[in-house]
């Protein structure tokens, strides 16, 4: 599908004060929450009203306000609570946008929302262009909250470069200094989520190709990009630390994880395994369908990869430093670091950038911590 069939536009959308209830019901329900926020605040509302769609029916109904409340017993956006209005800065992103028109009291919608949400994410995953872990959004035009009926909304999905770029901004200047930053980075100001793969492609080659000459310790740069991944989900840290507490040894956890469904059904993590202090754990293929009937080696690898940028280069033939993949120990580091309640290594092992079919991680626990 191309970006004419879906309208897609790009929109940067800056941080903002929010007043919100979060929720899990149905679409049908968005109506009826907007109209029991929009009392509670009143005339502190100064934008349009959205929801987060986190996935599973968890909703977060959203206006942006002049300023929070006064009480200093509302609880924050983090906690994530159904009950009662949280006020919190939402942390603005670039968006791909597309329109969405709906009933908002209709069951329907719910459905028709979610197949329009699934040709979103075929699309990004089609021109390779990377999505953060936020919840993406719906944005109802300015209305009469007390109205029902039909209405049209803009659909935002937040982009990953921007954030991505920033935090490899940020790690270069902690672990390798002002200079080296400037010399990796040169050039990433002209990117953009929309840049064709070819750019994108040639741009983190040469990044990466700089990165690695400049610092010449392996673990420093791994560090470096270690920081740039995307951030595990926190229930489901909770949840893995909950049920290694629970279960009282990494042994019965690793047992527990190979059997878990994984955060909103998707699980992951494949086939974790030990030896003595250290965890391997396979990454499932991002497109899994394909990565299985896939018998190009190429096509089968990129179908694996989870990275927009190194699944666009394994198509195109284009070799980019394995140091890219450090990226991906970022992923584990919070989970394993949270259940153990210690610093822990990760190393990137097995790379369908290097040729393998998987990616596999190995977790280095501390001696003291892998009974």
């Amino acid at each position: 599908m191309s970006s004419g069939e879906l309208n897609i536009t790009w929109r940067d959308v800056p941080d903002t004060l929010v007043a919100s209830i979060r929720f899990k019901g149905k679409h049908e329900e968005i109506g009826e929450r907007l109209q029991e926020l929009s009392k509670s605040v009143g005339s502190r509302v100064c934008g349009r009203p959205f929801v987060l769609h986190r996935g599973g029916g968890d909703m977060e109904v959203c206006l942006p306000v002049t300023e929070s409340a006064d009480d200093d017993s509302v609880e924050g956006r983090e906690t994530g609570e159904s009950a009662g209005i949280a006020f919190g800065t939402l942390e603005g992103a670039v968006m791909m946008c597309a329109p969405f028109s709906g009933d908002i009291d209709s069951e329907e919608t719910g459905k028709v929302l979610g197949e329009k949400f699934g040709e979103l994410w075929r699309y990004t995953v089609e021109h390779h262009i990377g999505v953060t872990e936020e919840p993406w959004r719906e944005v109802f035009p300015d209305c009469d909250l007390d109205g029902a009926g039909v209405y049209i909304a803009e659909l935002q999905v937040p982009m990953l470069l921007p954030k991505w770029l920033g935090r490899l901004h940020d790690g270069l200047d902690r672990l390798a200094g002002v200079a080296v930053r400037h010399h990796v980075l040169g050039g990433s100001d002209e990117l953009s989520p929309s840049s064709d793969p070819s750019v994108k492609i040639a741009w983190m080659k040469g990044a990466m190709a700089r990165l690695d000459a400049a610092v010449d310790d392996e673990d420093r740069r791994r560090e470096i990009m270690c920081g740039c991944a995307h951030v595990y989900p926190k229930k489901q840290i909770a949840k893995l630390k909950s049920d290694y507490e629970r279960l009282g040894s990494v042994d019965a956890l690793i047992e527990d994880i190979a059997q878990d469904p994984g955060y909103g059904g998707a699980p992951y993590y494949r086939d974790p395994a030990r030896s003595g202090n250290v965890i391997f754990i396979d990454k499932n293929p991002q497109e899994r369908e394909k990565h299985e009937a896939a018998t190009d080696p190429a096509v089968k690898r990129a179908a694996a990869c989870h990275c927009p940028v190194v699944k666009a280069a394994i198509l195109a033939g284009e070799d980019v430093s394995f140091t890219f993949c450090s990226c991906g120990t970022g992923w584990f580091k919070p989970l394993w670091e949270t259940v153990v309640e210690a610093p822990v290594k990760v190393v990137c092992e097995g790379s369908v950038l290097r040729g393998d079919e998987s990616c596999k991680f190995a977790i280095y626990l501390p001696e003291e911590k892998h009974a």
